[in-house]
């Protein structure tokens, strides 16, 4: 990246964080890693909403589930930083996917168990705030009809019951390891059914990944979770449909869209929702 930016650099001072390496930026936040007195650490600053807003919910998780935060202003986040030299994803791909896939579904039943706090705590979104381009998307397009149709009917049928903070991005690379523990970062701070918080498991950390393993991990997360294998699915086609939505417009379709239209495709089909795929998968296989 370029040099630090002036409140990148006037944090770093006022927190006492001494750079390690180069920082980097994304299109939403400007990251540097450091220490302070002798701890990993990493300082963020949040250059979107979206961003602020995770970082709001990471504190109020107090390091349960998340990363410990160890200080903050409106736009500016010092957190732990992971050193632990597990990685969910290099797992996945060494034949370690069932356990990869429980670390991901403890570390999400770890973060519902907090009980949600006021809107003046913490400014989180509603699934159906969020789920909106996919609901007002005019399209053809069979799987995105399907998924509407679907988002529309889970949303107004969640049970008050079911409703818990989400994290709202849960894959294979926000859940890192801090040594003692597996925990957290990036979350988008949510709130709705407790299901949708599985679903981007199910399409992560890679296209063949996803596919080859959809099956076995649809059901360790409904058993692991106690979520019915179905209500899986089907907020999982949602979350397809809601992925696909975001990507319409793109000239050449990223590997997360390519991953979204397949997983629903053959989660259509399992539900006999009369789609057929190119694929063969049954749900409870």
């Amino acid at each position: 990246m370029n040099e630090p930016s002036a409140e990148m650099r006037a944090r770093l001072t006022a927190w006492g964080v001494t750079p390690v390496g180069t920082g980097f930026s994304t299109p939403s936040s400007e990251l540097m890693p450091g220490t302070r007195g002798g701890e990993a650490v990493m300082l963020k600053i949040a250059l979107v909403e979206e961003e602020a807003r995770g970082a709001t919910l990471l504190e109020w998780w107090g390091g349960h589930g998340a990363a410990r935060v160890l200080a903050r202003t409106d736009r500016a986040t010092l957190m732990v930083r992971a050193t632990g030299s597990r990685d969910l994803t290099v797992m996945a791909a060494a034949g370690q996917d069932a356990a990869a896939t429980a670390v991901l579904v403890q570390t999400a039943l770890t973060l519902h168990e907090h009980t949600p706090p006021s809107s003046s705590e913490v400014p989180l979104v509603a699934l159906r705030d969020w789920f909106q381009v996919l609901l007002t998307t005019r399209s053809d397009d069979p799987v995105l009809q399907r998924a509407a149709e679907r988002a529309e009917r889970l949303l107004a049928t969640t049970s008050p019951a079911d409703v818990a903070v989400l994290h709202g991005d849960i894959h294979h690379g926000n859940v890192l390891d801090f040594g003692d523990r597996w925990a957290v970062i990036d979350p988008k701070g949510l709130i709705g059914h407790r299901a949708f918080d599985f679903a981007n498991i199910l399409c992560n950390p890679t296209e063949t990944a996803a596919l080859d393993n959809l099956a076995a991990r649809l059901t360790t997360i409904s058993r692991q979770a106690s979520i019915d294998p179905v209500t899986l699915a089907e907020w999982t086609i949602a979350w397809c449909g809601l992925s696909l939505a975001w990507a319409l417009g793109d000239a050449i379709p990223t590997w997360h869209a390519r991953t979204a239209r397949a997983v629903a495709e053959l989660l259509l089909e399992s539900l006999n929702d009369g789609y057929k795929s190119s694929g063969t998968f049954s749900i409870g296989a």
